[in-house]
């Protein structure tokens, strides 16, 4: 499953989420078996990427619930968020 998240960052937070996002977040997910499809600035305070696992849900919950990501909490950053699965076409 391939999930796009749509996140709309809070006024100045694009350099401390993006620390975050690059240090903390994408090296978890990838420990914990998801592939990081890409990730994109579509404006100073819009970023967009995209995130897939075999098993998604259960792995989100172990994601969340790991110390590591508890103690980052990217989510301080964000004003607004969009996530949804999308089907692979190519």
């Amino acid at each position: 499953m391939v999930q796009m998240r749509r996140y709309r960052l809070k006024e100045g937070a694009k350099e401390a989420f993006q620390k975050v996002f690059l240090e903390t977040v994408v090296p978890l997910r990838k420990a914990l078996g998801f592939e990081v499809l890409g990730a994109y600035w579509l404006s100073e305070r819009d970023f967009l990427w995209f995130v897939a696992h075999e098993n998604f849900e259960e792995a989100e919950k172990a994601y969340y619930a790991h110390p590591e990501r508890q103690k980052a909490n990217p989510s301080a950053f964000l004003e607004e968020v969009e996530a949804r699965f999308v089907e692979r076409l190519l």
